[in-house]
């Protein structure tokens, strides 16, 4: 598989929000490279985000990366402590040149080390579905994505597999964490 990676420290501004497109948080990101699957980027432990208003803010609690497949209604971040993958069903994301928007649609996949998959937050979808009217079409793609990549996850169909681990442990080692796969 073609993996393109970067050799400058691109920094990417990610900005989150709930459906409708309700902001959330914004962090920044390394745009660690480019392969098949999509863009990937790496987020270091100690990293800063803060609410989208500003109300408050953080540093992320550990290092992981984020592939973004374009066109997809998903986006994975890969960890190298549970859950090691946590996939979250989105509208297809928007790049504007080193913005990344993402709208998240509450549906969570989450893999855990013992290779457990379930999916989080489907009464949290119905009531945003409801309180937000999210129309049928998305929600109906949102829900058939969720399946589709839930038994992507389960079966360990790449990038769930080896390719997600290796941009991992490839990341980790950059970064100075440790990762034992």
């Amino acid at each position: 598989m073609g993996i393109h990676q970067t050799s400058t420290c691109r920094m990417i501004e990610v900005h989150s929000f709930k459906w409708p497109r309700r902001p959330t948080t914004v962090a920044a990101a390394r745009l660690l490279g480019e392969d098949v699957f999509g863009r990937w980027l790496g987020i270091t432990k100690g990293a800063p985000w803060r609410a989208a208003d500003r109300s408050h803010s953080g540093v992320f609690e550990r290092s992981f990366i984020k592939v973004v497949p374009n066109g997809s209604f998903w986006t994975a971040c890969f960890n190298s402590v549970d859950p090691v993958v946590d996939v979250d069903i989105v509208l297809p994301v928007r790049w504007a040149d080193d913005t990344l928007e993402e709208i998240d649609l509450e549906l969570d996949i989450l893999r855990a080390a013992n290779a457990s998959v379930w999916v989080r937050d489907q009464e949290e979808f119905k009531r945003t579905r409801e309180m937000w009217a999210m129309p049928q079409d998305i929600a109906a793609q949102a829900e058939a994505t969720c399946e589709q990549v839930c038994t992507m996850v389960e079966r360990g169909v790449e990038p769930f597999g080896d390719v997600g681990r290796a941009w991992l442990s490839r990341f980790l080692s950059e970064a100075g964490a440790t990762y034992s796969a």
